[in-house]
């Protein structure tokens, strides 16, 4: 499921794109919209952390706050969701790379020009995503491993925990360990399987990442320190170990 989100002030404009986006990735993925009448309104949601999408459609001309200052907003706060700009003139095209913008586009969109963007975005989007299959409430769903922080397991029940939401599904531990033992994830515990993408350190039998901490078990210390050490070598930083 893809959760794409459409700030722009004027009715019509908000439908045509939702029709577009949805014609656009029928063969791709689900999605799921959420829908913004102004700058304002999308930054007082993001505040309130009820702003989940993945993928932002983006008016720049909006009365009160427009679009640039929305995508500032946005990349200051280091909020993960790819930009569109979709507006009437081609004079802030080069703001497009100040935001790190995905793609600009100039209303009247044509819809041949959003089915190629949509496209481009979706082949860069899963081919760096490695995923995972599951089924969650009866419906198989693709779970990006990328935004995974890490899995919870509870006797067959395993929680996902990731940014925006959690889903679980049911599995054993050992079985999910194995499928995702190339895939840069470690066992530091008989309850989680961690993302090595977001562990910033291992303090004693404490393992940090995305702002929590995990314990780290005595059966899974050496493995996990190892885990650790070598990530953090990898990537050109300190060990990342406090004994």
């Amino acid at each position: 499921m893809l959760q794409v989100a459409i700030c722009d002030d004027e009715r019509t404009h908000r439908e045509e794109i939702r029709e577009m986006v949805l014609h656009g990735l029928f063969a791709h993925d689900e999605v799921a919209f959420d829908i913004y009448e102004s700058g304002t309104q999308l930054v007082e949601e993001i505040e309130r952390k009820n702003f989940h999408s993945e993928l932002l459609f983006l008016d720049i001309h909006m009365p009160e706050k427009d679009g640039l200052e929305v995508a500032a907003y946005i990349r200051e706060r280091e909020l993960d969701v790819d930009i569109f700009f979709v507006t009437v003139s081609a004079e802030h095209v080069f703001d497009g790379y100040t935001y790190n913008a995905f793609s600009y586009l100039l209303k009247p969109v044509d819809v041949r020009r959003m089915e190629e963007e949509l496209g481009r975005y979706v082949t860069k989007k899963y081919a760096v995503s490695k995923c995972l299959h599951v089924i969650i409430n009866n419906r198989q769903e693709r779970i990006l491993l990328d935004q995974v922080y890490y899995f919870e397991g509870d006797g067959r029940k395993i929680r996902i925990c990731q940014n925006g939401e959690e889903q679980s599904f049911y599995a054993r531990m050992g079985e999910l360990e194995e499928k995702l033992r190339e895939q840069d994830f470690v066992r530091c515990h008989q309850s989680y399987l961690v993302n090595g993408k977001y562990v910033t350190r291992m303090a004693g039998s404490k393992l940090y990442l995305a702002g929590e901490e995990l314990p780290v078990s005595r059966k899974y210390m050496e493995q996990t320190r190892q885990f650790v050490r070598q990530r953090m070598l990898r990537n050109g930083e300190r060990d990342g170990i406090n004994k």
